[in-house]
C-alpha cells in the first residue's frame, strides 16, 4: 500500500486559537514519529506563530513554542504561504527559523489532485 504525505493546514491566529496551531504540530508530530511523510501548513495568521516576538505576547503560548521548536528534530515539514508571509511582515529568516520553508498553495494543491497528500484542515 502507499501511503500519502498528510498535510495539517491550519490557517488560525495563534494569538487567539493557539490551540488549533498546537494541534496541527501536535498530530504532525505524531505522524512522525508514526515513520509518515507530515508537514505543517501555516497559512493566513498563522504564519504569525514564526515571529517570536509575537507569540511571546500570546498567553499561554509556551505550548505551542515548545510545539514549533521540537519539530525541527523530527522528519517533519513545515511549509508557509508565500503571501501570507509577505502581507504579516515574516521574514526568511523567521520561517527558516522554525524549520519552513515557503511553499505556493498551488503546489499542495497539486500533489493532493493526484493522490500524493491528503489535506487535513485545522481551521
Amino acid at each position: 500500500m502507499t501511503r500519502m504525505k498528510l498535510i495539517f493546514f491550519v490557517g488560525a491566529n495563534p494569538a487567539s486559537e493557539g490551540g488549533r496551531v498546537a494541534a496541527a504540530y501536535r498530530l504532525a508530530a505524531a505522524a512522525a514519529d508514526a515513520e509518515l511523510d507530515a508537514e505543517v501548513r501555516l497559512a493566513g495568521d498563522a504564519v504569525l506563530a514564526a515571529d517570536p516576538a509575537f507569540v511571546a505576547t500570546v498567553p499561554g503560548a509556551d505550548e505551542l513554542r515548545a510545539r514549533i521548536d521540537a519539530a525541527g528534530g523530527r522528519r517533519l515539514a513545515v511549509s508557509v504561504c508565500p503571501r501570507s508571509v509577505e502581507r504579516r511582515g515574516i521574514n526568511p529568516e523567521q520561517v527558516a527559523a522554525i524549520g519552513g520553508r515557503p511553499r505556493p498553495l498551488s503546489d499542495i494543491l497539486i500533489e493532493v489532485a493526484e493522490g500524493r497528500s491528503h489535506l487535513v484542515y485545522m481551521g
